[in-house]
């Protein structure tokens, strides 16, 4: 065991910034979908707790945007104008689809319908809470973006080192310049 332990990898810094990103998306998803939960239920329930069902639909809500994030590949973090251009159609892929995965773990059949509904709907009326949310997977895109920018330099051919230019004097007693 031991021995395991001290082998171990440790991960670069590009592997911790999409760990992060995960994160970040499966907190702020479970997060939503308990806004969603208390919008649907009013302020009883912070006073009365949550049911083991809230509970599963704020689960859900995080599964639903970590998988949306893995499901949304190449979109979200591809470095310069044309990755941000890709970035903001993956926003909106994996904003919808993040609430079709999540609403369809809640609620199978009806919750694939009304998750991108119960989403589009809090995102209009809360504008404040719409701009949270893009402002999230906005840091979400540079984390990964740092995480394609260190997987991309493996396959870079090395750039050889520069010769050294001689002077003009050197050349001459070369013979290479009259």
């Amino acid at each position: 065991m031991r021995k395991r332990w001290r082998n171990r990898q440790i991960p670069t810094e590009g592997e911790r910034a999409r760990a992060l990103a995960y994160i970040t998306i499966a907190l702020f998803g479970a997060g939503f979908a308990f806004l969603t939960v208390t919008r649907m239920y009013g302020a009883r329930v912070l006073g009365a707790g949550l049911t083991w069902y809230d509970l599963w639909i704020v689960v859900s809500g995080g599964i639903g945007a970590a998988a949306a994030l893995f499901l949304a590949g190449d979109r979200m973090g591809q470095p310069g104008f044309r990755g941000i251009y890709r970035a903001l159609f993956g926003m909106i892929w994996v904003s919808f689809v993040g609430a079709l995965i999540a609403g369809t773990l809640a609620l199978p059949f009806y919750g694939t319908m009304f998750g991108p509904f119960t989403l589009g709907v809090t995102l209009t009326s809360a504008p404040l809470l719409a701009m949270l949310w893009f402002a999230n997977l906005l840091s979400v895109h540079a984390l990964l973006t740092r995480w394609h920018i260190e997987r991309d330099s493996i396959f870079v051919k090395p750039v050889p080192p520069m010769p050294l230019r001689r002077s003009p004097q050197r050349l001459r007693m070369a013979g290479r310049v009259s």
